[in-house]
């Protein structure tokens, strides 16, 4: 497994825990904010989700909403009773009311001590 998709495994797995959906392009922007993803890219990501059973089993499916904005609709971890299916898309691309800087600096300190 590359880097890149190692750490999108990192990403999907964190956001699985507080959301159902997130953009495409935040997804893309969290992910490239690792070090060794900088290159991380929309066709990374759909080759990832049609070609590797981890982000298969992470990933419900990628669907544009009304007015064409991309999202990856995430399927629930097992055994969690908070997360309810949401027919509308988040404005959050960050799919939390948290602050997206927060975000991308926990998520990337997690990633840092898996490396260690």
């Amino acid at each position: 497994m590359t880097p890149s998709i190692a750490n999108l495994v990192s990403v999907l797995d964190d956001l699985r825990s507080r959301t159902d959906q997130i953009r495409v392009d935040g997804l893309i922007n969290l992910v490239r904010r690792i070090p060794g993803s900088e290159m991380f890219n929309v066709d990374l990501l759909k080759n990832a989700y049609e070609n590797n059973d981890t982000i298969k089993n992470m990933i419900r499916n990628i669907s544009d909403d009304d007015s064409g904005v991309k999202y990856v609709h995430l399927k629930s971890l097992e055994g969690s009773e908070d997360q309810l299916p949401s027919d509308e898309p988040s404005n959050d691309d960050f799919g939390s009311g948290r602050n997206p800087e927060q975000t991308v600096s926990s998520m990337a300190k997690r990633a840092a001590k898996k490396r260690s």
